[in-house]
């Protein structure tokens, strides 16, 4: 996964943009590593570029491929957030994840509607407005124009 994780971190473009840059809702599918049944999510990410930008479909085909097999809702959302802070060189970066467990939907509890969330920020995502900002931002609900 590291060689595919750095093939899709080498696709930047030189930019002079400094602000918040965000994918929102990112559908990815995993495993819930306790039960190994599926977990449906809703990644939005975000980074504030220094000197480079990824490629528009990266965000998502990153979502995609970390969020694939067994892996903790909770380790996804840290680890995803680490890439785009570290790897990318990146100011900060902030990640949301909803995920929809078959394990809670479709086991003894029942939860059918029962989304777990998780959030993780890193640099200066870390300052209060900004990560508010970003929050507001993947939080509000989309309409679809097109």
């Amino acid at each position: 996964m590291k060689t595919e994780v750095a093939a899709l971190l080498a696709k930047t473009f030189p930019a002079k943009f400094t602000e918040m840059v965000i994918s929102k809702n990112n559908t990815a599918f995993g495993v819930c590593p306790h039960h190994l049944l599926p977990v449906i999510y809703r990644i939005s990410m975000a980074y504030i570029p220094t000197r480079k930008v990824l490629g528009l479909s990266k965000l998502s085909r990153l979502a995609r491929l970390m969020a694939r097999g067994p892996r903790l809702q909770e380790d996804l959302t840290h680890e995803l957030s680490l890439i785009l802070h570290e790897q990318l060189d990146s100011q900060g970066a902030a990640v949301h994840v909803e995920g929809l467990h078959m394990c809670m939907a479709a086991r003894g509890v029942g939860a059918h509607e029962a989304r777990l969330v998780t959030s993780a920020v890193r640099g200066v995502f870390l300052e209060v407005a900004t990560r508010a900002e970003f929050i507001k931002l993947v939080t509000v609900p989309t309409t679809t124009v097109l």
